[in-house]
């Protein structure tokens, strides 16, 4: 379910790995996972007006894993 972000500077795409993993890929190439976070946040990032400031507010202190450089 790879989404491409046209509303961000710093968030290339967002994947949704079920049955509870948020994977945020950064244009930096840096590619992270968020286990345990809810398939809402994935929804709300697709349909955010930004989706950086959306990912400030809401994800970014959440527990993740990098998975990729």
């Amino acid at each position: 379910m790879k989404h491409i972000i046209k509303n961000s500077s710093s968030i290339e795409h967002v994947d949704w790995h079920k049955p509870d993993t948020l994977e945020i890929k950064f244009v930096s190439g840096s590619t992270y996972h968020y286990p345990g976070c809810n398939k809402i946040h994935y929804d709300n990032l697709k349909k955010a007006a930004s989706a950086g400031q959306y990912f400030q507010k809401s994800i970014k202190l959440m527990k993740c894993k990098k998975v990729s450089e």
